[in-house]
């Protein structure tokens, strides 16, 4: 590893060089810091993919026909780049060991920042946060060299996403089967609801556009992690900022970040001045991709032996109850059976 560093930034071979295994999340992916002593950069970042640069997911994600072969991260870190959103650099890659050598954009990511911020230095921060957001989806126009462009959120993932909750959210989370009756009400109103979504107005989507991923770094936010990105609802990425599983708002606090990302939209955006339809289609997409993270985070504990996650399940819920509520005390869009199947389950740790 050393090795590539010296070479990919041209250092001589007595350059200091003090490699730190960073904290993982979920990814496969491992992330190490190399401190570069007398050196400008001062540091860099490692990354070190399993199995070269093959990262299949593990969701139905289908590629259309055509798209760039090219590794993910690289190409869409290329395409942001294009398009003048902040995102790290990349100095270089080794494909034969599956490393890449990128900026150190530090450790303050929109999570640690706001960690002990209270009342407008939060909002301050989320305001931010969702200008930067504004920005990204403004620039972020179709072009075809990007692999985002070639897949998107169908309803086979949408569904896939349902299910993955049912079977670990709920049946492995509480060790039990469900019912024939349960699950046809489940999957009925489940697959409703996707194709309410599938209909929504798309765009570039981040996928997992959360206080994790969102870098503060010389009074900018840049976006990281976003090699999963692809063609999505436009509210998806509001979704997972202002619905974060690891970052808790008070109602205040959401409505008022609500109509922050309503009144600061262009013109040209799919929810100008259409308010209304911009909170019904957040709780909408909130209540699916809530459903799927208390899932997630099941599976994570369970196949990958992780349990960093699971301790925000109960955040999770929370979320997950409030669009519930919205949703049944503003539309008739939920039968009650699935109201109550669904509430029957949202058990806290």
């Amino acid at each position: 590893m050393e090795e590539f560093i010296l070479k990919t930034l041209e250092l001589p071979s007595d350059q200091a060089v003090e490699i730190t295994k960073l904290f993982g999340q979920a990814s496969s992916r491992q992330y190490f810091r190399a401190t570069l002593k007398g050196h400008a950069l001062g540091s860099v970042l490692i990354m070190k993919m399993p199995n070269g640069f093959s990262s299949p997911a593990e969701e139905i994600t289908k590629l259309e026909d055509g798209a760039p072969q090219e590794f993910a991260f690289l190409n869409v870190q290329k395409y942001l780049e294009k398009c003048d959103v902040k995102v790290p650099k990349i100095y270089g890659m080794d494909t034969a060991q599956g490393l890449m050598l990128l900026q150190d954009l530090g450790d303050q990511s929109l999570e640690a920042v706001v960690e002990k911020a209270e009342g407008e230095y939060f909002l301050f921060y989320y305001k931010k946060a969702i200008d930067t957001l504004i920005d990204f989806q403004n620039k972020s126009k179709e072009d075809k060299t990007c692999v985002a462009f070639y897949k998107s959120f169908s309803q086979d993932l949408l569904n896939w996403e349902f299910d993955h909750y049912l079977e670990f959210g709920i049946e492995d989370r509480f060790q039990k089967k469900c019912n024939e009756d349960q699950k046809q009400i489940f999957e009925t109103t489940s697959r409703q609801l996707s194709s309410l979504i599938s209909q929504m107005p798309y765009g570039f989507t981040h996928r997992d556009f959360q206080s994790r991923n969102l870098m503060f770094y010389g009074y900018e936010f840049y976006l990281i992690d976003f090699q999963d990105a692809l063609k999505g609802p436009v509210l998806y990425d509001l979704v997972a900022l202002l619905n974060d599983s690891y970052i808790e708002f008070t109602p205040e606090q959401l409505d008022a970040l609500l109509h922050y990302y309503a009144e600061s939209l262009p013109s040209t955006h799919a929810y100008f001045e259409k308010h209304d339809q911009l909170v019904k289609n957040f709780h909408i997409i909130s209540l699916q991709r809530k459903l799927k993270d208390v899932g997630r985070f099941q599976y994570i504990l369970t196949v990958k032996k992780n349990d960093q996650f699971i301790q925000h399940v109960n955040l999770t819920i929370d979320k997950i109850q409030n669009s519930l509520n919205w949703l049944n005390d503003n539309t008739d869009l939920l039968p009650k059976e699935f109201t109550k199947f669904i509430q029957e389950h949202l058990i806290k740790d």
